[in-house]
């Protein structure tokens, strides 16, 4: 019974910090035209991510939705050299 009141704090908090990030559905990439009308809050980055440049600019859209963006736009998407593995930088906004 003691550990009733343990369980509900704990899923309490899990919803009140799961309020502050964006759903990853919502999150919507963007162009620089339509970034124009909207507030930029940051910028996001990613490195060392393996696999097709689809798989970094997924890790980007992760990112801005758990800054809370509603929006991104990829500024830089690159692999160095001879590497597999990608990086890359997006603008988030609100």
């Amino acid at each position: 019974m003691k550990l009733l009141p343990g369980i509900a704090a704990v899923l309490i908090a899990a919803a009140s910090f799961s309020s502050f990030a964006a759903p990853l559905s919502a999150v919507k990439q963007i162009d620089s035209e339509q970034a124009s009308n909207l507030q930029s809050i940051g910028v996001v980055s990613v490195s060392g991510i393996s696999g097709s440049p689809g798989d970094a600019v997924h890790a980007l859209k992760e990112k801005a939705a758990a800054d809370g963006a509603s929006h991104y736009r990829i500024i830089a998407l690159d692999n160095p050299g001879d590497s597999s593995n990608w990086r890359g930088n997006a603008e988030i906004y609100r």
